[in-house]
């Protein structure tokens, strides 16, 4: 009997462990080619004269709203 429970609780244990680890990998590949503005591209805005708050924002909700190859 007390076989059975350590058995059951290590089953549970690993079943969670590969659970989370799904979840990260998701997590990454969700985030992944995802980057704010770089230093050469917010000059290349500051030459344009377009470097307002309401061009960056609508820059990085562009960026953010890329799809993501799954």
């Amino acid at each position: 009997m007390a076989e059975a429970l350590i058995g059951l609780l290590i089953s549970a244990v690993a079943l969670s462990s590969f659970l989370l680890s799904i979840e990260a990998v998701e997590k990454s590949f969700r985030n992944a080619a995802k980057y704010s503005l770089t230093n050469y591209e917010l000059d290349i805005l500051n030459s344009a004269n377009l470097n307002t708050k309401e061009n960056l924002n609508k820059l990085n909700a562009d960026i953010e709203n890329f799809p993501q190859k799954q």
